[in-house]
């Protein structure tokens, strides 16, 4: 399922280059991504940050002040506990090593604001929120036994940014900015994925 997606995701950012490619209203953005858990993820599942991980977004732009378009990411989780004995099943017990394994790809739509934008010609602070699917693969190690999961959920966010141009004309540059993402999971009794993130990349105009 993780591959599809990300095949599909390349296939519409290909198509918006071309169909666009004439137009200096289009920009592309793509950074790296460093993830922490929070809240109940952090607790329950995995309490080490993923630096494995990127997002993007191709934004249309209404005017200097609105941005609006399609806002997509993965990001792999990764947790290991020490060995101990464990339950398994009803009547059995198991010492094993733990692992729990979690793969997200967020696909929203996205907002971004630019609330300086009549005022700065160079240095571009922006507030971002975006909504959309979650894809989600949770998987958890017990010893030589494993139990994987695929699910959609829901995913909301926020995010705090600039934009640094490189040229005069704005055309590209570099974008530095956090996120915080609401990510509500109802499985294996589990509640959240929530997660708080830092970004690094570049954006450019598709001209």
């Amino acid at each position: 399922m993780k591959n599809k997606i990300l095949i599909c995701l390349f296939g519409l950012l290909t198509a918006g280059f071309s169909a666009k490619s004439q137009s200096s209203r289009m920009s592309l953005n793509l950074n790296y991504n460093y993830s922490f858990p929070v809240s109940h993820f952090n607790s329950d599942l995995v309490n080490n940050g993923s630096p494995r991980g990127f997002t993007g977004n191709m934004m249309y732009h209404i005017n200097p002040l609105i941005s609006v378009g399609l806002d997509f990411g993965y990001q792999d989780y990764y947790q290991k506990y020490p060995r101990q004995v464990y339950n398994y099943g009803q009547t059995q017990q198991i010492s094993a090593v733990l692992y729990n394994s979690v793969q997200t790809i967020p696909v929203m739509a996205r907002v971004e604001v630019t609330p300086f934008s009549k005022t700065l010609t160079s240095v571009r602070p922006y507030v971002s929120a975006a909504a959309g699917a979650n894809f989600i693969s949770n998987t958890q190690y017990l010893g030589e036994f494993s139990n994987p999961s695929n699910s959609t959920g829901f995913m909301a966010q926020g995010g705090l940014g600039v934009k640094v141009p490189f040229v005069r004309y704005n055309s590209w540059g570099a974008d530095i900015g956090g996120t915080y993402n609401i990510a509500p999971y109802n499985k294996f009794g589990y509640k959240n994925l929530d997660n708080l993130n830092v970004h690094a990349g570049i954006y450019f105009n598709i001209e």
